[in-house]
């Protein structure tokens, strides 16, 4: 192997990182503290508070309260240890934090020790209100501009044994190492949050036995219960979080981060340590290069993405539907000569650790690129999706990001049958809080501010996911309902950084970054898709590079370094379970397990690759402490099959006009029928209703009334269906908001020919319509009713008249007929555009770096407060 080989493997081997872990011993320093104590004080409370002054903290003793609480007891001549809860903040600051302190007294009551103190808060952006204290509990308030926004309960006693039940024994004792580095206690403090739903001008916090009160002003009121978690009263005011423990980093990530808390290291003297770290690796690297002449690439130079076809059963391919553009046209590969299948992408079919969508083709595909030609044998990995069909969301961690507002995330993905059934994928966030504070919003809740000209992926509330470069303020727009910010972007058009950045995460501020490591990024394609990068051995100019092959039209670094980076695939399976694989699971990057808090769930998961090293896998269906984001499957057509007997969903040769697609069509034999019933679903998110009198080339479907029989009388029904806010939904005529598309009855008229029931769960529209020579007419229309409650909608009515239903305007439902002939189209359903990639904040301008860089180093106490208004007597500038 050569002396330089040996060199590089002990650098890159866990024998070589325990390096910094020796720096762990200075944690104790931080904690063991003493401040002086004022004997003379009046009262201890009093006495406590001058002593947190010589950790330069301002508290009165009116801030002060002592819990019941106790940590450890001691023989009576040396009292016992309390735990002290303090409302103070630094003189340079106009805003409190809550400190606790471990105070001794005496057996008389007189404080003779008080340890330094730990902010318990640290919120930016919120002023924490006097504590009151019963016991182990500790309730507070947040204001912004003296409005309360929230009740923050503490439980002293900490997080329950069931909540790490399933961690390692490691991942036990890292989690109780962590809490006693940020509390002095190895169990941790519970910290639930409540969130005020309205506008209040007072929360005035009390407890009674206990419940905690809080009065509101105006006599209304919410009532908590501490011990169970649980709103008493007022729960419609509230929106809650519980505090649960997320599973802990891999042990050096986590050691490295317990080193940069201690205040004697720092947080700027580890990223030195990692940077020399990295830049020896580099010579190393460099210096067996020169020796060896560094790897050989050949036609047999495996690509990395060895075992697909083993995991998927053979059936991976690389064809591209024309009709969908999925997946996209091959890379053009950076180096030359290409290793075998470089660029080009391989569909992920039949795979049995992605959620089937049936009907639909394969929404994800990878891929693999070279893009540093002094390291010829490094690879990016990409998988892209399909943005039409795959939706992205985003989670904050248990711990990461750390709130400006004191609020932590859940950390882990809802626990409901609707989100679960759909999931299909998970991958690693951005740099933590202390790394840039850059934005984080996850479903309404905003943990931290927009930073301006961040690089910043959202979540729309009409399902889109988009990405752009955040405009010169921080003002977030109401269809943004998530979005995640990291740096600045890395592509944008056409343009390797074209920010001019120069820090990248991998050096302290400052340096010239070009540390070659893990690193992983997003983008948005110019197609609308997005892509996941990954590399190891890589530089940000490399990431950019392979991000401009592959056509990104925006292109960000997500986190970075061995152990955070990482991409899971998920199968989910409710009740049943999985279909056997016919082979042992491949332990180095499979696994199949239980939901945990969900045992109705199972999932099959496997790595993105499998020389992927990311830490705690399978993670993101887990609980965990730091951010990230997941991918779901949306509810696009063919919907669920109908009955066995029923015949495939047909979506080829309609009218789609665009995909995913807008409509489908299938045949049923139902009892009591004397011919098949031709069932048609639309969904509402693809479709715009539009006045039948002019034509429309995107027409998806036309609507005209036959007048049925002769001589049969017209009705206009009691029912309507109608299409808004991209749902159908079935309501009593005179309530039906713009034109029905149809009306109907509880029983068919003369004249009916289909029923129609709008599907529960996507409010998707089943129509169902019989023959007109249909020899049973009631039995055919009764079948058919039943046939579509059980395909879920649960409401049906019988269409009042003989409509025609025409696709694209002038077929039939088969696809091929010649339709009977009809009236005038009343109604059309005309092709709109689906959720999907977009970019956002495209007027952003590229600004200097003189410009963006001091915004972006602003530390988060800047969400906006409202301009004070001029006073009566300031005279307007003319």
């Amino acid at each position: 192997m050569g002396r330089f080989g040996r060199l590089q493997d002990v650098l890159r081997s866990e024998r070589f990182r325990p390096i910094p872990f020796a720096l762990v011993l200075a944690v104790a320093a931080a904690i063991g503290a003493r401040g002086g104590v004022d004997l003379a004080a009046p009262t201890p409370k009093a006495a406590i508070a001058r002593a947190l002054s010589a950790h330069g903290i301002d508290a009165s003793a009116e801030g002060v309260e002592l819990s019941t609480f106790v940590v450890s007891r001691r023989p009576r001549s040396l009292g016992s240890v309390e735990v002290a809860l303090v409302r103070g903040r630094s003189p340079s600051d106009d805003m409190h934090d809550l400190y606790m302190t471990f105070v001794r007294r005496s057996p008389e009551g007189v404080v003779l020790e008080v340890s330094a103190p730990v902010n318990l808060t640290s919120s930016a952006s919120v002023d924490e209100g006097a504590p009151v204290v019963s016991g182990p509990f500790v309730a507070y308030t947040t204001a912004l501009d003296g409005a309360p926004k929230a009740i923050h309960v503490l439980d002293l006693r900490g997080h329950p044994a069931a909540e790490s039940a399933d961690f390692t024994s490691l991942q036990k004792l890292q989690s109780a190492g962590t809490e006693w580095q940020k509390t002095g206690l190895s169990q941790g403090i519970v910290h639930d949050v409540y969130t005020l739903a309205g506008d209040f001008t007072e929360a005035r916090l009390a407890f009674r036995g206990d419940a905690l009160d809080v009065g509101l002003g105006g006599g209304t009121k919410v009532v908590l219960d501490p011990g169970s978690r649980r709103v008493l009263e007022g729960a419609e005011l509230l929106r809650v979080s519980l505090a649960e423990k997320g599973r802990p980093a891999g042990f050096v990530p986590w050691a490295v981060d317990r080193v940069r808390s201690v205040p004697a290291f720092g947080d700027e003297n580890m990223q030195i340590l990692k940077a020399v770290a990295f830049t020896g690796l580099e010579w190393a690297e460099k210096a067996r290069t020169k020796v060896t002449g560094g790897p050989t690439v050949t036609a047999e130079t495996p690509s990395g993405l060895e075992g697909l076809s083993q995991v998927t059963g053979g059936t991976v391919t690389s064809t591209r539907d024309p009709e969908v553009g999925f997946p996209p046209a091959p890379l053009e590969p950076i180096l030359k000569p290409a290793l075998p299948n470089e660029g080009t992408f391989v569909a992920l079919e039949n795979d049995p650790f992605i959620t089937p969508i049936p009907g639909v083709p394969a929404p994800f595909a990878q891929t693999f690129l070279r893009a540093d030609p002094n390291r010829t044998g490094t690879r990016i990995f990409i998988t892209m999706w399909d943005a039409r069909v795959i939706a992205l969301h985003m989670e904050a961690g248990t711990v990461e990001p750390v709130s400006a507002t004191g609020e932590a995330g859940p950390g882990t993905i809802a626990r409901t049958p609707e989100v679960l059934r759909n999931v299909v994928a998970g991958f690693n966030g951005g740099f933590q809080a202390q790394h840039g504070e850059y934005g984080m919003q996850a479903n309404g809740i905003m943990y931290l501010p927009p930073k301006p000209y961040g690089a910043t992926v959202m979540e729309l509330r009409d399902g889109s996911t988009a990405m752009g470069s955040w405009p010169g303020n921080s003002e977030v727009p109401d269809e943004i309902l998530s979005y995640r910010q990291n740096l600045t972007m890395i592509v944008q058009d056409d343009k390797w950084n074209p920010w001019n950045r120069t820090w990248w995460g991998g050096t302290p501020p400052g340096w010239h970054d070009t540390i070659h490591t893990t690193r992983s990024g997003l983008c948005l394609t110019k197609e609308g898709y997005f892509g996941y990068f990954y590399g190891v051995d890589i530089a940000t100019e490399e990431l950019g590079r392979a991000m401009l092959r592959a056509r990104c039209r925006y292109g960000m670094h997500l986190d970075m370094n061995a152990g955070h980076a990482g991409f899971e695939f998920y199968s989910m399976a409710q009740g049943t379970g999985f279909s056997p694989l016919g082979r042992p699971l491949q332990a180095d990057w499979e696994y199949e397990g239980q939901v945990k808090d969900f045992p109705d769930f199972r999932f099959r998961a496997r790595r993105m690759i499998r020389a992927m090293g990311h830490m705690n896998f399978p993670r993101y269906i887990r609980r965990d402490e730091r951010d990230f984001f997941y991918l779901t499957a949306r509810r696009v057509l063919p919907g669920p099959p109908l009955d066995p007997g029923a015949a495939a969903w047909r979506v080829k040769g309609l009218p789609q006009h665009g995909y995913p697609y807008a409509i489908a069509t299938t045949t049923a034999r139902v009892e009591g029928a004397g011919s098949a019933i031709a069932v048609l679903e639309v969904d509402p998110k693809a479709v715009d209703p539009k006045d039948g009198a002019n034509d429309d080339p995107t027409t998806v479907l036309a609507l005209a009334d036959r007048r049925g029989d002769a001589g049969a009388p017209t009705s206009p029904g009691k029912t309507a269906l109608v299409l808004a806010d991209g749902r159908f939904s079935l309501v009593a005529r005179e309530k039906a908001q713009g034109t029905p598309l149809f009306t109907g009855n509880d029983a068919p008229t003369p004249a009916t020919r289909a029923v129609v029931g709008v599907r529960d769960e996507d409010g998707v529209l089943l129509y169902a319509e019989i023959a007109r020579d249909e020899p049973k007419r009631a039995d055919a229309l009764a079948g058919g009713a039943a046939l579509l409650g059980r395909a879920g909608a649960s409401k049906r009515v019988f269409v009042a008249n003989d409509v025609a239903a025409l696709l694209g305007g002038g077929l039939a439902l088969d696809g091929e007929r010649d339709p009977v002939p009809h009236g005038p189209v009343t109604m059309r359903l005309v092709r709109r555009a689906m959720p999907g990639g977009r970019p956002y904040f495209e007027s952003t301008p590229v600004v200097d770096v003189s410009v963006w860089r001091p915004l972006q180093m602003q530390r988060v106490r800047y969400f906006a407060k409202p301009k004070p208004a001029p006073s009566p007597s300031a005279s307007a500038n003319p």
